[in-house]
């Protein structure tokens, strides 16, 4: 039997923001064992993720935007209180805090260095996915790429109670796992690509690493790294969707203690 939450601290749903709803549902649908189901809501289509268990996400079209994104959504008790918090830690608030009919409330936030995230409370039948829990194709681990990883800490430990469990990368720096309530809830590092604005990360869970890129590939995403071996806890490869969305893949080390 699964945990049913509430995960307070951890990210426990993810939306695709896209330029092309369709293309996007091609590409992952195929890449994963994904179902899709389209609903109506207020004005647009909502195609909401199911893999494994339960739901996961979901992909919105949304013409306007600069480019596709993934948008993680962390687990709060309080929306409207978390919302007040970001901002006095020196965040944004993009989207204030709204109800989600039948399904919770949430708020679009940013943090002082220009990642962008979303905080959400569900009602008890809607809590989001059980962070923990190994499935493929799902997203099992979230990594903010920031311009100023000094400041984005101080931020995420205030907002979110996240305390940081340092790395020494050598060359690539310092990795900084965030830890709460004895759990890995993400990791945060100096962006790898200078001048690049500050961003979350989204990793998917796969068993076969390489079949997996390839298969990515071919679907006609482009691969940035491929096989990157991460001492002691496993490999991913960097991609982008034909959406335009980054997106990693990762397959843990059989003898690792954390699966993702």
């Amino acid at each position: 039997m699964t945990n049913q939450g509430p995960w307070p601290g951890r990210f426990v749903w993810h939306d695709l923001m896209t330029t092309d709803g369709a293309k996007s549902q091609q590409f992952y649908s195929s890449l994963f064992d994904w179902q899709i189901d389209e609903r109506p809501m207020q004005g647009f289509v909502y195609r909401m993720i199911t893999c494994g268990p339960g739901p996961i996400g979901g992909i919105v079209e949304e013409k306007a935007i600069p480019m596709s994104h993934w948008m993680p959504y962390v687990g709060v008790d309080d929306v409207d209180a978390t919302a007040a918090k970001i901002q006095a830690a020196g965040g944004s608030v993009c989207v204030p805090p709204t109800d989600i009919p039948m399904t919770g409330r949430f708020a679009v936030c940013g943090d002082p260095c220009g990642a962008y995230f979303s905080i959400f409370k569900g009602l008890p039948a809607s809590q989001g996915f059980d962070p923990d829990l190994p499935v493929p194709g799902r997203i099992c681990w979230n990594e903010t790429y920031s311009t100023d990883d000094d400041k984005a800490q101080a931020f995420y430990t205030a907002v979110f109670g996240w305390q940081p469990d340092a790395k020494d990368m050598g060359p690539a720096g310092i990795y900084r796992v965030q830890m709460i309530g004895g759990k890995q809830a993400g990791g945060l590092m100096k962006h790898p690509m200078p001048g690049a604005p500050s961003c979350w990360v989204v990793y998917f869970f796969v068993e076969d690493l390489a079949a997996m890129t390839q298969k990515a590939k071919g679907l006609g995403a482009t691969a940035m790294m491929e096989s990157i071996p991460i001492p002691e806890i496993g490999a991913f490869s960097m991609l982008t969707g034909p959406d335009g969305a980054m997106f990693a893949l990762f397959q843990p080390n059989m003898s690792a203690d954390k699966t993702c």
